[in-house]
């Protein structure tokens, strides 16, 4: 509203909003606005879909802050024990990784994007790293675990559950 008596033709109202913009910027930085939540979207596999044993999961994060990436993991069982699906991926990209099921797996699956800090990340991946190689040495030995709870701390970011193929 303009104040009686005032004039403002020569524009001089107009020359400070510039600073005022300028500091308002800073202050307010534009990631602070809408969609600043992390979040991911799996484009592949679609909710329900048919899928083979083995297929390339597909999608993508954003918004992943600093210090932050995402993994892809499985809730087996009843407990829901998160199984890590991949190795750390970078946020705020577009993903691809492989997905393999055993034979005796069937029905119902679901797969996690999780965003979790980098050092939990790297030891979420050590242990995928130490399972595969137990496993494909012939499950000789001790069964590598992760300790109970700790990746409890990372944050579902997206879900699909998808069905197997009959075989």
């Amino acid at each position: 509203m303009l104040a009686p008596g005032r004039d403002f033709g020569d524009g001089g109202g107009m020359r400070n909003m510039g600073p005022a913009l300028a500091l308002i910027v800073l202050v307010c930085p534009l990631k602070g606005w809408a969609g600043e939540e992390p979040s991911a979207r799996i484009r592949s596999p679609k909710s329900e879909a048919q899928m083979a044993y083995h297929f390339t999961a597909k999608g993508r994060s954003s918004n992943i802050p600093e210090g932050q990436v995402v993994m892809l993991f499985r809730p087996i069982g009843e407990s829901g024990f998160l199984f890590p699906l991949s190795e750390e991926l970078k946020g705020n990209r577009s993903f691809s990784e492989k997905v393999y099921h055993e034979s005796k797996d069937e029905g119902s699956q679901v797969i996690q994007v999780r965003m979790l800090p980098v050092a939990l990340a790297a030891k979420a991946a050590h242990y995928r790293r130490e399972i595969l190689k137990w496993y494909n040495g012939g499950k000789v030995g001790p069964q590598p675990s992760l300790a109970p709870g700790l990746l409890e701390s990372s944050q579902r970011l997206a879900e699909v559950v998808y069905e197997l193929e009959r075989e």
